[in-house]
């Protein structure tokens, strides 16, 4: 083989191995990229029961069977085809208990296919019901996550905590560009009802968003008190959250206040800063992204003071295409100080993908940085 056709191989080589490194580190951020994560992060299943009746094959409402105390007697099938066999579920004394009292609540049950297990739901109302049964038309990919968060919005104020709570998980899953649009269907007193009820603390993330979609001065107050609070006492629950909310308030002004009492200011924890990053990141990808410009200098505040956080921001940057930051991404990735595997992959990414140095130049080194 000639010198110059050795050459040209190598080179191929070299170029198709730095891609596939930026595949291997396109597969390994999607789950394990701290900028990637959500605002709210709740720890609620991701599968809701309207996930269970969209999926299911037979979708059926039953009470206790009269004949066979703590058993099913299905009433209605509103999805699918229930052929009558016996449903082989224990239905709970507390269950029968709330269906003797109240005659109106009904059990989901669902069913994969024939011959597949059942499954029970719990217990819904009329209006829960008739939601039911407006959600088993759906398929699969009849609804996007935004819409199905239009649809359930409205249901957020019902009484029935059920319903409300199906609401909750459905609405608090949709993208921040969703929260955004339904700031009218929301009344300011049940965000506020909600916000200050300490029983529904794992509620809180959502409506303080949804307050973040205020204007009014004292709602404005309202943040900034809390945010105040959270800065003094080095408190992390909702900060994202409320981080996201005065930004959505306070424009560019917020953007600044935020980077200067989180990134300059001296002695935060890691988890607050993240906090702050990932309200950064939901406005500037899916919300006010007009801001991105503030946003952009308040992440070259983080990089000159916490290095050791910049995997968090490189996708952001990539994403962006911004390039300012190649020399100090570099710089760090180098120095490798504080990063951890997944940081090392966003930075070598970010590199990869910027107009300096080119993707067959970016191969990531695990121990020794860029080469």
């Amino acid at each position: 083989m000639n010198t110059s056709r050795r050459d040209w191989l190598i080179g191929l080589t070299s170029a198709a191995l730095a891609s596939l490194m930026c595949m291997i580190a396109a597969a390994f951020l999607l789950a394990a990229t701290p900028a990637n994560a959500c605002v709210l992060c709740m720890p609620y299943p991701k599968v809701t029961n309207a996930d269970q009746v969209v999926g299911s094959g037979t979708a059926v409402f039953a009470r206790e069977n009269p004949a066979r105390p703590f058993s099913y007697v299905v009433l209605e099938t509103f999805k699918g085809r229930y052929d009558g066999s016996a449903i082989p579920l224990f239905l709970d004394s507390t269950t029968a208990r709330a269906l003797q009292l109240y005659p109106a609540l009904q059990v989901i049950l669902v069913q994969n296919g024939p011959g597949g297990a059942w499954r029970a739901l719990g217990m819904a109302g009329r209006e829960y019901q008739s939601v039911m049964r407006q959600v088993a038309q759906w398929d699969k990919s009849s609804k996007t996550l935004a819409e199905r968060a239009v649809f359930f919005a409205t249901y957020l104020r019902q009484e029935d905590r059920r319903l409300a709570e199906l609401a909750f998980l459905e609405v608090a899953r949709a993208p921040y560009a969703t929260l955004r649009d339904l700031k009218t269907s929301i009344a300011r007193d049940d965000i506020y009802r909600i916000v200050n009820d300490l029983f529904h603390v794992e509620w809180h993330g959502l409506y303080i968003l949804m307050l973040g979609m205020s204007d009014r001065p004292d709602d404005i107050a309202f943040v900034r008190g809390k945010l105040k609070t959270a800065a003094e006492y080095g408190l992390t629950i909702n900060l994202g959250a409320y981080a996201t909310a005065l930004i959505e308030m306070t424009g560019a002004d917020g953007v600044t206040q935020l980077a200067e009492e989180y990134f300059v200011e001296p002695g935060r924890s890691n988890a607050e800063l993240l906090e702050i990053v990932k309200a950064l990141s939901v406005q500037g990808t899916g919300g006010a992204v007009e801001l991105r410009s503030a946003i952009i200098e308040a992440y070259g505040r983080l990089l000159a003071h916490h290095p050791e956080l910049a995997g968090n921001v490189a996708n952001d940057l990539s994403d962006w295409k911004v390039v300012r930051f190649v020399p100090r991404l570099r710089e760090i990735l180098n120095a490798g100080v504080g990063l951890d595997d997944a940081s090392h992959f966003a930075i070598a990414m970010y590199l990869s993908s910027a107009d300096e140095g080119g993707s067959s130049k970016a191969v990531f080194q695990r121990s020794g940085g860029l080469r």
